[in-house]
């Protein structure tokens, strides 16, 4: 049993390491992880910007043709009113001409609109297009951050990653799966030894017997108040370092 506990304590020393390795990358991951969402954003702003300021263009240009095909078609009517030989077949000229005139003025008012509604939408394309370029800086930079300190740590990480899957394998399922349910919750110090007469990680009076109990290592002790794994301070000699 007390290899037990020295294997136990071999592989809560790995995963401080480890744990330690974590807390050098700070809050990066995050940050790189909110950056990629702004970058996201950004793209899509400025995709739907530039998707904007096509349907305006593509309603311009259709309003351009528009009333190139009315003008058209006025001067037709204009040609026909010096052939009419009736006032009916005037007055039926007439309107032709007095709509295709209101259709053109509606299509260029419509024009002036659009061409205001266009230079804004010009204006918020160069907008969306420096913020993802700033967007993309920012990501890119906060990525080189955590790549260099992920590199910095990859060789140390991987050697603890092989250490830690070795003593784990050497220690019993159930211990095993007990650690691992209360090392995080306790902030990761899952073993605490017994200081004088206390538990090391709640400080709570251990009984008489039960110090005599984690001293005997015959079995695994927890403290009743806060759920450690207790263990003998003389166990610690023997552990990696």
């Amino acid at each position: 049993m007390k290899e037990s506990i020295i294997d136990l304590l071999n592989l809560q020393t790995i995963d401080k390491k480890l744990d330690n390795i974590e807390l050098a990358k700070g809050n990066l991951p995050e940050k790189v992880k909110k950056a990629e969402l702004e970058l996201e954003a950004a793209r899509n702003e400025l995709s739907q910007n530039k998707l904007n300021l096509e349907e305006l263009q593509k309603e311009l240009r259709k309003i351009e043709s528009d009333v190139a095909i009315l003008a058209e078609n006025k001067k037709k009517y204009d040609e026909q009113l010096y052939a009419v030989q009736t006032n009916k077949e005037y007055d039926a000229v007439t309107l032709e001409i007095d709509t295709t005139i209101t259709k053109i003025d509606d299509l260029e008012n419509r024009e002036i609109e659009l061409l205001d509604e266009e230079k804004e939408a010009i204006e918020s394309v160069k907008d969306a297009t420096e913020k993802l370029e700033k967007t993309e800086e920012n990501f890119e930079k906060t990525s080189i951050k955590l790549k260099k300190t992920i590199e910095a740590n990859a060789d140390k990480e991987k050697e603890l990653t092989q250490e830690r899957k070795d003593v784990s394998q050497k220690i019993r399922i159930d211990f095993l799966r007990l650690y691992e349910r209360i090392r995080k919750p306790k902030g990761g110090i899952p073993l605490v030894t017994i200081d004088r007469g206390s538990c090391g990680g709640c400080y709570t009076n251990i009984p008489p017997q039960r110090i005599i109990e984690v001293r005997e290592a015959d079995r695994l002790i927890v403290c009743e108040h806060c759920g450690r794994i207790l263990y003998w301070q003389d166990e610690e000699e023997l552990t990696i370092k």
